[in-house]
C-alpha cells in the first residue's frame, strides 16, 4: 500500500510540469555493496536505469527514475550450530534483486557555458524482484542433525547430504526496502558522471532491525534528452 501510495503521489507531481522542464537519461554504473552485519568486504555489483530530472528552477529541482540494482553477499563459515547430534558450521551465499525509485531534491551550478557541477539528496524506494540463495553445511563432529533439529533456531540454512534444506526460510523475507540516497557529479553539455551513496536501511526479513542494512557506492555514466 505504501509503495502504491508513493507512485500515485509522484505521476501527481509530474503531470504539473511542463515537458520543457523535463529530461530523460539513460544511466549505467559500476557499484560495490557492502552488508555491515556480516563483516564482509566490499563487493561488486552494478546499476542501470533511466533518471527523471523535473528542473523547477535554474539552480533547483527533482530527480527521480527507475533503476535495477543487485546485492550479493556471502558468508563463510558464518556460524557454528549444535544439537543433540552434531554440530556443523554454516556458509551461505545469497543475490536480491532490486528495482529501486529515488526521489531527490537536486541542486545544480553552472561553471561555464558547457559544464555544471550537481549534488542531490533524497529518499528511494526498493521492490525485491528475485532472489537466489546458496548454502551448505560443514560437519564438525557427530551425525548431521535430522530435519526437525536443522531448523530448530530459525537461523541456520543449508541442505546435508540427505538433501534436507531449509532454505524455504528466505521466502518470507520481505521485498520491499527503503532508505536515503546522495549523489555529485559533473554535467558537459548532455554528459554526465556521478558518485553516488545508497544507504538501505530496511528490514530484510522480522529479525532485523531498521539500521544501516546496506551501503552501496556507485559510479555512473549518463546522458540526457530534454523533452
Amino acid at each position: 500500500m505504501r509503495t502504491k501510495l508513493f507512485f500515485c503521489a509522484l505521476l501527481l507531481g509530474v503531470c504539473t510540469l511542463s515537458a520543457q522542464n523535463i529530461t530523460l537519461s539513460p544511466e549505467a554504473g559500476v557499484s560495490v555493496v557492502r552488508r555491515p552485519p556480516s563483516g564482509e568486504d566490499w563487493r561488486p555489483a552494478a546499476k542501470v536505469g533511466v533518471a527523471v530530472d523535473f528542473n523547477l528552477t535554474k539552480h533547483f529541482g527533482i530527480e527521480s527514475g527507475l533503476f535495477y540494482t543487485f546485492r550479493h553477499y556471502k558468508i563463510d563459515d558464518g556460524g557454528i550450530y549444535s544439537n543433540d547430534d552434531a554440530t556443523w558450521v554454516e556458509t551461505v551465499s545469497r543475490t536480491r534483486h532490486f528495482l529501486q525509485l529515488p526521489v531527490l531534491a537536486k541542486f545544480n551550478w553552472q561553471v561555464n557555458k558547457d559544464t555544471k557541477v550537481f549534488f542531490g539528496v533524497g529518499p528511494y524506494v526498493g521492490l525485491c524482484v528475485k532472489t537466489k540463495v546458496d548454502g551448505n553445511q560443514r560437519l564438525i563432529k557427530g551425525s548431521f542433525p535430522s530435519p526437525t533439529g536443522q531448523y530448530y533456531d530459525g537461523f541456520v540454512y543449508g541442505e546435508d547430504e540427505a538433501g534436507n534444506s531449509n532454505l524455504f526460510l528466505y521466502d518470507k523475507d520481505r521485498k520491499f526496502d527503503w532508505g536515503v540516497t546522495a549523489n555529485v557529479g559533473v554535467e558537459i553539455r548532455n554528459w554526465y558522471t556521478k558518485l553516488q551513496y545508497d544507504l538501505s536501511l530496511g528490514k530484510e526479513n522480522k529479525r532485523d532491525a531498521i539500521d544501516a542494512n546496506y551501503h552501496t557506492l556507485t559510479l555512473s555514466v549518463g546522458y540526457k534528452f530534454h523533452l
